[in-house]
């Protein structure tokens, strides 16, 4: 059973913590400034070290405050999550590659192949340093997001799906945004949030959320570790239509993989510690009946 305290506090409190811990690594030290492609090391560096702070922050609040075990929330691993993963990966890479070429073919903007992108030397630590930074706040966001899902899955999944919605938009308003950057990271909080209640745990939404930051983040771009350079701002419409089919690809593949069973029985199943395990049983009586 797990254990709540003070109904809904914990979720405000734990937010607001992770919050400020953002703020004072990013602001007052001014490091938001090297928050981008151009400083890899620096990117990586602060990045890993951020998101290694908020998975202790959290981990140290769901022993500490909550007394509830991590695995809990959904650490499960078996080979659905590994085909899951594997091929989330690879369906973000081959979705922005083929779109963004034939943009380049089209006369929108330029994209080409960097030529010497093996020739650099810094290459690999380069690469290492970068996706471990998206790695460790794909990994802690996830499960910051499943313990919402666990405190909230008495409300049912609509009220779920919101509020967690919400939080999101809110944890990354000291980034800055406007509505349209506030709607796409409420679609992509439900789209995590979908993978993670079909699957049961949080490492299928991790590898999504990874590869799609650390593609548009450094892999495509003019970043010093892009095999694909990209020059040229895109019109809204065009930068729309890739996040649309990267969604419906995520969600189609989750069904595909996790089979039919509905979001509201998938509730039942958080909390319970092995839940990969639970999904999958559950889909073979499925099938026996």
């Amino acid at each position: 059973m797990v254990n709540k305290i003070s109904g809904y506090k914990g979720l405000i409190l734990l937010c607001l913590m992770s919050l400020l811990l953002n703020y004072l690594i990013l602001y007052p030290l001014g490091l938001g400034q090297y928050d981008g492609p151009e400083h890899p090391y620096l990117f990586g560096i602060i990045n890993l070290a951020a998101g290694l702070l908020e998975l202790g922050l959290i981990t140290l609040y769901l022993r500490r405050v909550e007394r509830m075990p991590v695995r809990l929330v959904g650490l499960g691993w078996n080979r659905k999550h590994l085909i899951y993963s594997v091929t989330a990966v690879v369906m973000t890479l081959v979705l922005h590659l083929v779109y963004l070429k034939s943009l380049d073919e089209g006369g929108v903007l330029k994209a080409y192949f960097n030529v010497h992108y093996f020739e650099n030397a810094q290459l690999v630590p380069m690469l290492l340093c970068t996706g471990a930074g998206w790695f460790v706040n794909a990994f802690y966001e996830e499960l910051l997001r499943g313990y919402f899902a666990i405190k909230l899955k008495s409300l049912g999944p609509l009220p779920m799906f919101l509020i967690t919605g919400l939080t999101a938009i809110l944890m990354h308003a000291i980034n800055g945004l406007d509505w349209i950057y506030a709607i796409l990271i409420f679609i992509m909080n439900s789209t995590f949030l979908y993978v993670y209640l079909k699957s049961g745990s949080i490492y299928p939404a991790v590898a999504a959320h990874f590869i799609y930051n650390f593609t548009l983040g450094h892999l495509f771009g003019s970043g010093a570790v892009a095999f694909l350079i990209v020059e040229g701002e895109l019109p809204l419409w065009y930068t729309l239509t890739p996040i649309a089919l990267y969604v419906i690809l995520i969600l189609v593949t989750a069904k595909l993989i996790y089979g039919d069973a509905s979001i509201t029985h998938c509730l039942g199943n958080l909390g319970r510690g092995d839940v990969g395990s639970a999904h999958a049983q559950s889909s073979r009586r499925s099938k026996v009946m």
